[in-house]
């Protein structure tokens, strides 16, 4: 990245847009200091953060009173074994008390839902959960400035509502917010200004409201600023692939989901939505028949290839070519007559997958889940991280697979729910219901609304 100038006075709420690769998260990573003072990278110029400054190592050691940090990735944040332990930790860092710690800790997880989980362990969390968490422990503070990165990545609507008003709240306090987001329709109205960046260029500035009139010219530069369009369902069933019956799934002989009645059918797309930690996890899982049904009745028919929402799990070997040539080997299928073979994959090649960026890693885990040609094809929140170029590509791929495998998608997505998905289920009170399209749009749209 390069030639960017950026200020932001107290109360300011700006937006940070662009596609994959295009040097957002690079911005963040080196205004905050860390590309310099822990990832060995470089930042020329000068950076302050309510008169600290991030890139010495003296000003370093005082970012985490001014600066609280939500990263693209939760997993690469997440430090401690429970909630309660991570965000008191931060506290702790700062020389809280530690009685101090865990008071302001409990209220900060209760803001973001997560009040009932505090002492769970971090890997029992939903991805979704996990991005609550991180958004409490970078809050926790009250930091003057706030970045952060794919927020409402893996959030349901409902988190995505608290994700915006946490960002007023922030903005009323005097704090400086930038938020790296490919959604940005979920920001236009709290925030002041939109940023566009291109190949690590500054491509265009505006503000929030011009930004909200261009929504076409936006997505000419890769930005996605439109609103959901509700398509027909194109699918019909061609062969059923799985049935349940009176089937209870959990974790630990504890059920999240009971469900009357699930069909997939090859031909079709699914969409399972929900609350985060409802068990959309857990039920895809024991489709895939990495777990057993607590009770009732499972029949799949075929190989089902479970992808999770952690692409990084996917990858096996020191290289992505090396990855994909083994799954080509071992399913025997080619996942380019499917998928659009996207031009950045020769130069991350050679590269392992957990270097590649968000979005990049999910759709190469995708990639090499339909070189093993499953009958049934699970994907957890598939589009999270995914620029509007890679969505769009793989909305394509999602009817394309379709033709071979029945398709599921647990997903908080309401674009994909809207425009690809021909059948959808709900998770609401335990039980698993299939309803309306329309109707689940509908309340996935006024959800985040607040």
């Amino acid at each position: 990245m390069r030639g960017v100038e950026l200020r932001l006075d107290a109360g300011d709420v700006a937006v940070a847009a662009g596609p994959s690769g295009s040097g957002k998260t690079t911005l963040i990573l080196a205004v905050s200091g860390a590309l310099s003072n822990l990832l060995g990278g470089r930042v020329d110029g000068g950076v302050r953060l309510s008169g600290v400054d991030p890139l010495s190592p003296e000003g370093f050691k005082e970012v985490p009173r001014v600066l609280g940090v939500v990263l693209q990735d939760p997993d690469k944040q997440i430090a401690m074994p429970t909630p309660l332990d991570e965000v008191a930790f931060t506290l702790e860092n700062l020389g809280y008390p530690s009685g101090e710690a865990e008071e302001r800790a409990l209220e900060a997880l209760e803001r973001f839902g997560l009040a009932g989980k505090v002492l769970d362990p971090v890997e029992a969390l939903s991805g979704g959960e996990k991005r609550r968490l991180t958004l409490a422990a970078a809050s926790v503070v009250e930091p003057s400035v706030v970045m952060m990165d794919e927020p409402t990545a893996s959030l349901d609507p409902w988190s995505v509502g608290d994700v915006r008003s946490y960002v007023r709240e922030s903005s009323r306090r005097g704090s400086s917010v930038l938020i790296v987001e490919h959604k940005l329709r979920y920001f236009l109205d709290v925030a002041g200004e939109v940023i566009v960046f291109s190949e690590g260029s500054l491509r265009a500035r505006m503000s929030a409201e011009r930004a909200a009139r261009l929504s076409d010219e936006l997505e000419a530069m890769g930005v996605d600023a439109g609103e959901p369009r509700l398509e027909e369902p194109r699918g019909a069933c061609l062969e059923e692939v799985a049935r349940a019956e009176d089937l209870v799934v959990g974790r630990g002989g504890r059920p999240l989901i009971r469900a009357d009645s699930l069909r997939l059918c090859r031909g079709e797309v699914v969409a399972i939505v929900g609350p985060n930690g409802s068990g959309k996890t857990t039920l895809l899982k024991t489709l895939a028949g990495g777990l057993k049904p607590l009770s009732g009745e499972l029949r799949v028919a075929g190989r089902a290839f479970y992808v999770p929402q952690t692409p990084d799990y996917t990858f096996l070997y020191p290289t992505v070519a090396e990855d994909l040539e083994d799954a080509s080997r071992r399913g025997g299928g080619d996942p380019w007559r499917l998928l659009k073979r996207p031009e950045w994959l020769e130069r991350v090649s050679g590269l392992h997958g957990s270097r590649l960026s968000l979005g990049q890693r999910r759709y190469t885990s995708i990639a090499i889940a339909l070189s093993y040609s499953p009958s049934a094809l699970l994907l957890d929140e598939p589009s999270a991280g995914l620029d509007l170029r890679l969505y769009s590509t793989l909305e394509q791929a999602l009817r394309s697979a379709s033709r071979a495998a029945a398709v599921v998608v647990a997903t908080h997505d309401v674009r994909l729910v809207a425009g690809v998905a021909d059948r959808v289920y709900v998770v609401r009170g335990g039980r698993l219901y299939e309803v309306d399209k329309g109707e689940a749009v509908e309340v996935m749209e006024s959800a985040w609304r607040v």
